[in-house]
């Protein structure tokens, strides 16, 4: 874990509440893995705020962040040229997988920020199926053409095959990303999941038997295959934190291992392991 002050290379919007900022800070992207965060300083706030790690190679990474508040809307409006505070890499990211074959990663809106880090780690290697949904056609997101300049790894999302939702049907699939990834599954070795409380749920009902999910355009039943990959992914919980470093216990949440701290222990779990009922959001 380290401390320090990175140079804002590029920070621009890419979408209606989404900003992108690429950031000179070379410790960081030479350890950092795919789930793994930082706690930025937003202004003169006391508290710094968690962000995905969205992209990292040489010595620039890249986080991708909606602006949903005080603190978010502060450090969207930090230029090029001026610096942050940052202290990361924090948390435990995703693994690599094991075994060879497909993989599918569903990112639930800003889900999309771990995981296009993780896809673009994982392409080249093996198939790899993102997918993304959002609620309507301005949400959904293109890698920026200035990423795609400052950030070289992110050349290797040219190598995932990209599958897009909405929850409106305005563009992509009509549906959401967790419905349009689920049959995917039958075929898939390994499952990655990031996205809104609600879609874990969904995901985790599915899972345990509790009913199937219904499609805008059809009905998908869960095969003991795609319970047991959905038992055996990866999430990556999105949850409110306090300092980032397991002292406060703000991001506490109950699994079947007891309580853990989700900027410790996490925010990379065994989606099995989740005891999604009792979250509170």
């Amino acid at each position: 874990m380290l401390q320090l002050t990175a140079a804002v290379r590029h920070s621009e919007f890419v979408g209606p509440e989404t900003v992108l900022q690429v950031l000179d800070a070379p410790s960081i992207a030479s350890q950092v893995r795919p789930g793994q965060f930082v706690m930025v300083r937003c202004g003169g706030l006391p508290l710094r705020r968690p962000l995905s790690i969205h992209a990292a190679s040489g010595d620039r990474i890249a986080l991708l962040f909606r602006v949903a508040g005080t603190g978010t809307e502060l450090l969207s409006r930090v230029e090029q040229g001026c610096t942050v505070e940052l202290t990361g890499p924090l948390g435990n990211g995703y693994t690599v997988p094991s075994v060879t074959g497909r993989v599918v990663l569903v990112a639930g809106g800003m889900g999309i920020a771990p995981l296009c880090f993780l896809a673009a780690s994982l392409a080249g290697r093996r198939e790899v199926i993102l997918v993304h949904g959002v609620r309507c056609s301005r949400d959904l997101y293109q890698i920026p053409a200035a990423l795609r300049e400052l950030v070289q790894d992110v050349e290797a999302l040219d190598n995932v095959k990209w599958l897009q939702a909405t929850d409106d049907g305005s563009a992509g699939a009509f549906g959401s990303a967790l419905e349009v990834a689920l049959p995917l599954l039958e075929e898939a070795a390994q499952v990655y999941l990031c996205g809104p409380h609600g879609m874990c749920v969904a995901a985790h009902g599915f899972a345990s038997g509790n009913g199937d999910i219904t499609h805008q355009l059809s009905s998908v039943s869960c095969s003991p295959r795609m319970r047991e990959l959905l038992v055996s992914a990866e999430v990556s919980l999105e949850v409110r934190m306090g300092c980032g470093v397991g002292a406060c216990y703000a991001c506490s949440i109950p699994t079947l291992q007891g309580r853990r701290k989700v900027c410790t222990d996490g925010p990379v779990f065994r989606f099995g392991d989740v005891v999604w009922e009792d979250i509170c959001t």
